[in-house]
């Protein structure tokens, strides 16, 4: 059976409920999955658990609340066990009801392990680079490389949006934990832009978005909002307005920050009068595995097309999504690129074509290749020979001797609204180039950087968007020897320790260079090399005669694994062969001060009851009177218990489960 189950029905307010059941082997999963145009989309994922984070067995900072701070492994927990209750029940923690009493102990066991792997401080919460590790290092030990943990942060050449968050569930069954920043105003420069600065933030499970025009929603699973530490709490969905706020700049200081990039971020908005922008900056997603390729051309061709195998949770089973640009011509010699984001939207670049760069766009209609224009991108003349995206989430672009990294297309072709493609950063080279090589999160510890590799396959230079680490050269040893009348027909992979594998097309074996400059040769039982990827786990995904076929790395030699290993053997494919690998655009001087961690959001303070409007150690009758006495009304913040910004039904909810009882 297919484990994401599609059953198009409801409309996102049926998502918002004051309580849902969570029994074992849930029915549905994405209720609504609608994407009419960039302005107009709809997403509601139900059944999605909501674990509570303030619970006996987390830690606690001194004599506060245990698991106060513990709201981005507990919103990760989330994914894990919504993984484990449609299909995947081998994935921890496991097929459980988990609203039931009898599993509250499973299931803070387990966040506090996820907690663990995330190395979250029982005071200073989770870090930004350290919760995508633990998810990531996690997941790869439950389910292999069946699934790809994508990790994205705000940075001065990219932005969390809410269109990016919810295509990437709607097109590629996407679960994701994200976090909002708590962004105080510091001032207004001179240039007119509202200066913010991060003073921390609060991780929280993405359940639902809608858009209608101007209007923009969220819904979302808070892990924040039952104070309860002996009990699971009803599962409850709330959901915000989420506008678009432009003239933006991240920046420390109102004074210099004319410097910095303007940018547009979505507002989570929880509460009025809040002394925070609550602004979506940083997410966890992880999807099923998947592949993509192009079909195979000889000189002129009535169209292009790029087909993507997205794996479910059941290895073989697939399904095929198509796109297609008619009236494509494309000359014999030619060499496309096809560079898939780190989202999974698939970009195609035909060299040779007026206008050669096509992305992937769905409506309800379909999926579509359309062309891309980058004329105010601030691009050379000289056409474009290849793409790549690299780990900053930037599109590089070989033009001549330079490599461009453009912002603003990781999310797909923007709307008018959203920041245009445009060049922020740019990398001269000594030599021609004939590919660029972009290096796993796993072996960028010093940085995000690709590699640029010379048209002689002998010379290999390191680059990135980041001023304070210079790019480095390095010689392939003249021993390793390649044909260079196929230096088009050449693939060339890293695996997660940043060694580089070269596949030419038509051989026998695989050429290996590993980060110090030791190479070897490993030959393999195929026919016909016509393609290379590595996943996750860096099995070696052959493409043998235009089939898959997987091989491992062991002890005693590379040995076939085939679907043991990857549920992409055995498929048919075209060129072009590419497999999704997870990814993160961490970087230290973004993201690692203080200010980038989880810390505590409660909705009430520590020790006192939930719905103890008075204070008086109980809820009671006088605290009744006092949320009757404020109904509709946003003067009382005291009796606005869900601090949504009006006193209404759902503090009433509030109050009424929490009646009499003191925790």
């Amino acid at each position: 059976m297919n484990r994401f189950r599609f059953q198009p029905v409801g409309a996102l307010a049926a998502s918002v409920a004051a309580a849902a059941t969570f029994a074992p082997a849930a029915q549905a999963d994405f209720t609504t999955r609608r994407w009419t145009s960039d302005t107009n989309f709809e997403l509601v994922i139900s059944h999605m658990p909501d674990f509570d984070q303030q619970r006996s067995g987390l830690g606690a900072c001194g004599s506060g609340t245990p698991g106060a701070n513990f709201c981005v492994p507990t919103s990760t927990a989330n994914l894990f066990a919504y993984i484990a209750q449609h299909g995947d029940t081998s994935v921890s923690p496991g097929d459980h009801n988990w609203i039931s009493s009898t599993n509250y102990t499973t299931a803070t066991n387990f966040i506090s392990t996820l907690a663990s792997k995330m190395s979250t401080s029982d005071c200073n919460g989770t870090s930004n680079s350290d919760a995508y590790k633990g998810a990531k290092d996690l997941m790869r030990s439950e389910a292999g490389s069946d699934f790809v943990v994508e990790h994205e942060s705000w940075s001065i050449f990219n932005v969390v949006t809410l269109k990016e968050m919810t295509r990437e569930s709607v097109d590629n069954k996407a679960i994701q934990e994200f976090a909002y920043g708590k962004y105080e105003t510091l001032g207004t420069n001179a240039c007119g832009e509202t200066v913010i600065n991060r003073k921390g933030g609060h991780a929280m499970t993405f359940v639902g978005a809608l858009r209608s025009g101007t209007t923009r929603k969220i819904s979302y699973n808070d892990p924040d909002d039952d104070t309860n530490t002996a009990s699971q709490s009803a599962f409850v969905t709330s959901e915000k307005d989420c506008p678009w706020m432009t003239d933006l700049v991240v920046f420390s200081s109102v004074t210099g920050s004319c410097w910095g990039f303007n940018q547009s971020m979505n507002w989570v908005k929880r509460s009025t009068g809040d002394e925070y922008m609550r602004l979506l900056d940083s997410r966890i997603s992880i999807r099923p595995a998947s592949s993509h390729s192009w079909g195979s051309y000889t000189g002129l061709v009535g169209g292009v097309s790029v087909a993507t195998v997205a794996g479910t949770f059941v290895p073989g089973e697939l399904e095929h999504l198509s796109a297609s640009a008619q009236g494509v011509s494309l000359d014999a010699n030619a060499k496309p690129s096809l560079a898939v984001s780190p989202s999974g939207i698939p970009f195609l670049l035909v060299p040779g074509v007026a206008g050669g760069l096509f992305v992937e766009q769905r409506n309800d209609a379909g999926s579509t290749l359309v062309p891309v224009s980058l004329a105010n991108a601030g691009l050379p003349a000289t056409p474009i020979s290849a793409i790549a995206f690299n780990g900053d989430r930037t599109l590089m672009a070989v033009c001549g001797r330079t490599v461009y990294a453009i912002a603003g297309l990781d999310g797909g072709k923007p709307s008018a609204d959203e920041a245009q493609p445009a060049v922020v950063w740019q990398q001269q080279v000594p030599f021609d180039i004939a590919a660029i090589v972009p290096m796993p999160a796993d072996a960028s510890e010093s940085g995000i950087r690709s590699l640029v590799v010379s048209a002689d396959l002998h010379s290999i230079m390191s680059i990135g968007g980041d001023p304070a680490i210079q790019p480095t050269m390095r010689a392939v040893p003249q021993q390793l020897q390649f044909d260079l009348d196929r230096v088009n027909a050449t693939t060339i992979v890293a695996d997660r320790m940043g060694t580089l594998w070269f596949a030419q097309s038509g051989d026998q074996h695989l050429k290996a260079l590993t980060p110090n400059g030791n190479f070897f040769i490993t030959p393999l039982a195929v026919a016909n090399i016509t393609g290379l990827a590595i996943d996750d786990l860096d099995n070696l995904l052959v493409v043998d005669n235009g089939t898959v076929r997987c091989f491992s790395m062991g002890p005693t030699g590379v040995s076939e694994t085939g679907l043991q290993r990857s549920k992409f053997a055995g498929q048919v494919v075209g060129n072009g062969f590419t497999v999704c690998r997870s990814s993160s655009n961490y970087e230290p001087r973004f993201h690692g001060g203080a200010g980038w961690r989880s810390v505590p959001d409660p909705i009430a303070a520590p020790n006192v009851c939930l719905g103890d409007i008075d204070g008086n150690g109980s809820v009671d009758g006088s605290d009744m009177a006092t949320l009757l006495g404020s109904w509709n009304s946003v003067q009382n913040a005291a009796a606005d218990l869900d601090h949504d910004g009006i006193v209404a039904g759902s503090d009433l909810a509030i109050l009424l489960t929490s009646w009499g009882v003191c925790h």
